[in-house]
């Protein structure tokens, strides 16, 4: 047993009253911790901007390994694997040459191809707001550079609603041959943010930009007065093929059962606006302050509790697809996994992810939380989050439920800060984390049974997941069995 331990162990005494389960404990160290806004700090003002598979995610990995192992967990160390491409935006220059010339503020899309060193000067076509108005236009659209004016964003929802139009409107546009695609965005005050519009790796089929909203509607003003407008375009954006990148996996074994697992995890990587702290530094943060406050307590729940922080999420889930890749042989002994990735909002439950059998040992896994715990549990199932390749997988897996009220306008942007960040809040939401990954890790029976290919099957037909799946392109990789629970169950 380390010195931390020991001193771990001789601080118990205060911490657990006679008779109080193991997981009061740890919610005690949690409300007297004094370390999470420091560390909320180190990796909003510190480690700032991290997109994986950069010099500025690596040293991300280096401070988190290091946080583990001083905080005492039993293991902590950095599992590689490789992303199948870096993308990194250069110079991105968009300018009106016609009626009247004049700058346009711009960030490149996401996995959008360079242009060729001069650019594109090309007309302009409005390709309208919604999805299938660029393919209406037929003929009109090739060779012009399309404009999609996007509805402005106040709720989650909507921002779902953008995404999926934005992802339709590249399509529409290569399809009908466009030179390029801009994207007016979908937040004011100049707020340019940053999306991807392919899970599976793949460079889009043509160049793209976000727009500043003023600027946008300006070029759409200029258009409805039937101008003919005309502009330049240059995306000198890098690409870098098979980068190197690790997820940070730390542990703290159980007491009775220590080859059953419940994990919980977060991703470390960021989009480079920013610094990632709502999405997703506070949940880093979480997660290195629920393993502090387990260590702190001197207790440990019947099952090991191991603390993953992936990159590659902002890339399409990569880092925790390679997880569930390197760790199948091992899978029938997760218990459940538990992520947490939408901001700081109040935690109103968590979604099961169509596994409404759950419902009731959550409830219990809870129960210390007394009145403070989340009662709006829901079977809601998405694909969104780290938790997605576990539950191809059939593993039971809990997503978080926030309240997204302050999450939207900053969401992937250069507003995306530690100035988003209501003092007091995390201790909170640190305190339901703890309560349920350390609940159902003692819990007495397991939280729930793996399911076969059979049962995932079922799942993603009811949950209407499968849609999502063909709608991102990757349904083949289920079908095959290259991604998820292997045809023959196993």
């Amino acid at each position: 047993m380390t010195r931390r331990n020991l001193l771990a162990l001789a601080g118990l005494a205060p911490l657990l009253r006679a008779g109080d389960a193991p997981v009061h404990a740890v919610l005690e160290a949690v409300a007297r911790s004094e370390s999470i806004d420091p560390t909320l700090r180190q990796v909003c003002d510190e480690l700032g901007a991290r997109p994986a598979g950069t010099p500025a995610m690596r040293r991300a990995v280096d401070w988190a390994l290091a946080e583990f192992r001083d905080i005492g967990v039993d293991e902590a160390h950095a599992e590689e694997f490789t992303i199948p491409m870096l993308w990194q935006e250069g110079d991105t220059r968009v300018e009106v040459l016609e009626p009247v010339a004049f700058q346009v503020q711009a960030a490149a899309t996401a996995w959008s191809p360079p242009t060729r060193r001069k650019g594109i000067e090309a007309e302009v076509i409005d390709g309208g707001s919604r999805a299938g108005d660029i393919e209406r236009l037929g003929a009109a659209v090739r060779d012009k550079i399309v404009l999609m004016r996007l509805d402005e964003v106040r709720t989650f929802y909507d921002l779902g609603i953008e995404q999926r139009d934005a992802i339709v409107a590249l399509r529409e546009a290569a399809a009908a041959g466009a030179a390029a695609l801009l994207l007016v965005s979908t937040r004011g005050d100049r707020l340019l943010y940053r999306h991807i519009h392919s899970v599976n790796g793949e460079i889009d089929p043509l160049p793209s930009a976000l727009v500043t909203r003023e600027d946008g509607l300006r070029i759409a003003r200029l258009l409805d007065a039937d101008k003919t407008v005309r502009v330049r375009l240059r995306l000198p954006n890098h690409i870098e093929h098979d980068a190197p990148d690790s997820n940070v996996i730390a542990e703290i074994r159980g007491r009775e059962k220590p080859d059953e697992i419940v994990l919980l995890g977060a991703h470390f990587d960021s989009w480079d606006m920013g610094t990632g702290c709502l999405d997703n530094g506070v949940n880093v943060t979480l997660v290195i302050e629920v393993a502090r406050a387990i260590v702190r307590a001197g207790v440990r729940a019947r099952r090991t509790i191991r603390f993953a922080l992936f990159s590659g999420e902002e890339a399409g889930l990569l880092g925790s697809w390679a997880y569930v890749r390197r760790h199948c042989d091992e899978l029938d002994r997760f218990v459940a996994v538990i992520v947490h990735d939408m901001g700081l909002g109040e935690i109103e439950g968590y979604a099961l992810n169509g596994r409404a059998e759950l419902e009731e040992p959550l409830r219990k896994a809870l129960e210390p939380l007394g009145r403070s715990a989340p009662q709006r549990n829901t079977t809601e199932a998405f694909f969104g989050s780290d938790h997605f390749d576990f539950l191809l997988e059939g593993v039971p897996a809990l997503v978080a439920m926030q309240d997204t009220s302050g999450y939207v306008r900053p969401y992937h942007s250069a507003a995306d800060t530690y100035n988003q960040v209501e003092p007091g809040q995390l201790r909170q939401r640190i305190r339901t984390a703890a309560a349920a990954c350390f609940g159902i890790a003692d819990l007495e029976e397991r939280f729930g049974p793996r399911l076969d290919r059979q049962g995932v099957e079922q799942l993603l037909d009811r949950t209407q997941l499968d849609e999502q799946m063909r709608f991102l392109h990757f349904w083949d990789q289920w079908q095959s069995g290259a991604r998820g629970r292997a045809p023959s169950g196993g």
